[in-house]
């Protein structure tokens, strides 16, 4: 009997062990079925509470809700180019001679008509002394071949002289004529080549190179200054073919120019060249902007904008916060109603927004 006993209590303990998880078990399981019940009568469906889906509330983070405004939509056409003045002059030697002064020096200002460079002048001077010596005996000889044929042709009236004779002095007279002419263009070229000797800006503007020195000697058509005008500047941009044909003169151009920071300069289309050029198959496109303070220089890059298009007091949705996203919405503009649709979808990537009325004002909601 003790013996039976001690059995019948070593099974108790495992039976004893088990009973205590199975009952922690049925307690978690009736507390789950509780809270379930409990979740379900409270989440009461709008329709059910009687409320109608327009009264349920919504909430949304500021960043998620935007307001819609008139705005000016503008079509746009990528251009950048160098910055050339519109007017630019080289200046080249006149004459052949020495140098003796050079006055002006590269970033000067000139006038036109300003003393650039001097030349030596008493060979030309020689030269043009020369010339008018010669003019002056070949109208000597002109004024003696007058005298013989005004001679010769009374005589011939009164059959003295011979018609061969009468032909031999009218020949003369002419040959002098011609030969005065001649000496003439003579001292006419002479006397250039002295004014010549004085060289003048032929613009108004600044030297942008200086070639000589003074002390040098240089032949006719040497290459000595370029002087350039930089009131009026072009930018000559080179467009692909396809943007080409959204352009056309008198087009407004917002260009910026490295260096000048945030500064716009304003400019227009003047011109667009029939050719393409080969090998890029870009056409290029000229822009003039006013530049009376002098600030842009020849040389420098510009990039911009050239409006093909725009629309005053369109509705368009802003450009997404940067919280956001960093990609701008592709749509935005409204239709021409202003929203009179109750709902209206404008895509960005990974992102849309729905446009709705609310207070009576479009608005959109980023999802």
């Amino acid at each position: 009997m003790i013996d039976a006993a001690r059995s019948d209590g070593s099974a108790a303990k495992p039976r004893r062990r088990l009973l205590l998880p199975l009952l922690i078990v049925g307690a978690v399981a009736a507390g789950g079925v509780a809270w379930k019940a409990t979740s379900s009568h409270d989440a009461v469906s709008p329709a059910a509470a009687g409320l109608p889906p327009a009264e349920r509330a919504v909430e949304l983070s500021p960043v998620e809700l935007t307001r819609m405004a008139p705005h000016r939509l503008t079509e746009l056409v990528r251009l950048s180019g160098s910055v050339k003045p519109m007017e630019q002059s080289m200046v080249k030697s006149e004459v052949a001679a020495r140098l003796i002064e050079v006055p002006v020096r590269e970033g000067q200002a000139v006038r036109k008509g300003e003393v650039l460079a001097r030349f030596d002048t008493v060979e030309l001077q020689a030269k043009l002394d020369e010339k008018l010596s010669n003019l002056e005996g070949a109208k000597a000889q002109l004024v003696l071949a007058d005298k013989t044929r005004a001679k010769n042709l009374a005589l011939r009236q009164k059959d003295i002289v011979s018609e061969t004779n009468m032909d031999q002095a009218q020949s003369t007279f002419r040959f002098q004529q011609a030969t005065v002419a001649a000496l003439e263009a003579q001292v006419d070229l002479a006397r250039k080549a002295l004014r010549d000797a004085v060289v003048a800006s032929p613009i108004d503007g600044t030297v942008a190179e200086r070639a000589v020195n003074p002390g040098e000697t240089l032949a006719v058509n040497a290459k000595m200054f370029s002087v350039v005008d930089l009131s009026r500047v072009e930018v000559e941009a080179a467009v692909p073919a396809d943007d080409v044909a959204r352009l056309k003169p008198g087009q407004t151009v917002r260009l910026r120019v490295e260096g000048f920071g945030e500064r716009d300069f304003i400019g227009q289309i003047a011109r667009i060249n029939p050719m393409a050029r080969a090998g890029t198959r870009a056409i290029p496109v000229y822009i003039v902007l006013d530049n009376a303070d002098g600030a842009l220089r020849g040389g420098m890059f510009a990039a911009g904008d050239a409006v093909v298009d725009e629309v005053e007091g369109a509705f368009a949705l802003p450009r997404r916060p940067s919280a956001m996203t960093r990609t701008a919405p592709s749509c935005w503009s409204s239709p021409a109603d202003g929203w009179s649709a109750a709902r209206s979808r404008c895509w960005a990537p990974g992102r849309a927004a729905i446009s709705f009325r609310c207070a009576g004002l479009p608005t959109a909601i980023w999802r």
